[in-house]
């Protein structure tokens, strides 16, 4: 399997870990959460040389971060 591979479901295992806790948690208790999910999203992009415009889907589908 490639890493790239990988990488990808990792990044859609977290933003269905995103979706999630704000349908939960509420916003509010949420918010904290989904900043550490975006953290770690954004340092898996990068660090692995993706299309960086993945980061702004997350922002778009997890909305509450803007």
């Amino acid at each position: 399997m490639k890493t790239e591979y990988l990488i990808k479901e990792t990044l859609k295992g977290l933003l269905a870990t995103a979706k999630e806790k704000l349908c939960v948690l509420g916003e509010d208790d949420a918010k904290e959460d989904l900043k550490k999910l975006r953290e770690v999203y954004e340092d898996l992009v990068l660090f692995w040389g993706l299309d960086e415009e993945l980061i702004g889907e997350f922002d778009e589908k997890i909305w509450i971060l803007k």
